[in-house]
């Protein structure tokens, strides 16, 4: 799955953008908000086609061998999910893929270098004030990531959401991110049936789930950008 995704934020990326540039008729070397955010947008719809398949199909795979298996819920209780085939490139979840992997790309490869032109660290060269700006960049926008990561596990993982109407898709998407990140009301004693209602109060998974994704996505997408900053350095030589 790493080949297709850093194909897709190197390659395919610099193709678009260089489009982008030709189409917006941007001439100069500086960095462009809107050229870039286009690229961003591209690679990310790349990398969705290319690895919705192999991604949904590990959760499932994953939830089906210990959520399914190992459930202490009664037998029947949780149904096992049917796998998607490795090339498949839409379905249920591919949405908020789709968004998780064009924010991704554009925290390094649109905010950062955004970033770079305007801020001044005294004391810090060029390449360690890259590296700052894409470490930054990336844990901003995994606020947005974490949950859209989860997001489409959920989805992916939830048979009815492969037949469910649009309408009622994006109701259990939201009815998740509640149950997921938010701490719920006291139920009403009068009417225990109520419907479960939620306050703005952040959990405590929210806090872990952004943990693990920023570990994850900081650590690799600053290396890559490292990795292609010093060979774009070297050949230029």
């Amino acid at each position: 799955v790493a080949c297709p995704q850093f194909l897709a934020l190197g390659p395919i990326y610099h193709a678009l953008h260089s489009a982008f540039r030709g189409a917006l008729g941007v001439r100069d070397g500086g960095h462009a908000l809107l050229p870039s955010a286009g690229a961003a947008v591209g690679a990310g719809l790349v990398e969705t086609l290319l690895t919705f398949g192999s991604q949904s199909r590990n959760a499932q795979m994953a939830y089906n061998n210990s959520m399914v298996a190992f459930s202490s819920i009664q037998d029947g209780a949780r149904i096992r999910v049917p796998l998607n085939k490795t090339y498949q490139v839409w379905g249920s979840g591919a949405g908020a893929m789709l968004s998780r992997n064009m924010l991704s790309a554009a925290s390094v490869r649109t905010l950062s270098p955004w970033v770079q032109e305007r801020v001044s660290l005294p004391g810090a060269g060029k390449a360690a004030q890259a590296v700052l700006c894409d470490v930054g960049c990336s844990v901003c926008v995994c606020t947005l990531t974490a949950p859209l990561n989860q997001l489409f596990n959920y989805m992916a993982t939830t048979p009815q959401a492969k037949t469910a109407p649009s309408a009622e898709r994006w109701s259990m998407a939201w009815q998740f991110v509640q149950k997921q990140y938010f701490v719920p009301l006291p139920r009403s004693r009068e009417d225990p049936s109520e419907p479960r209602r939620y306050s703005w109060r952040v959990s405590g998974i929210a806090a872990r789930d952004f943990a693990m994704r920023t570990m994850y996505v900081t650590t690799v997408f600053t290396l890559y950008m490292s990795i292609e900053r010093t060979l774009c350095a070297a050949m230029a030589r």
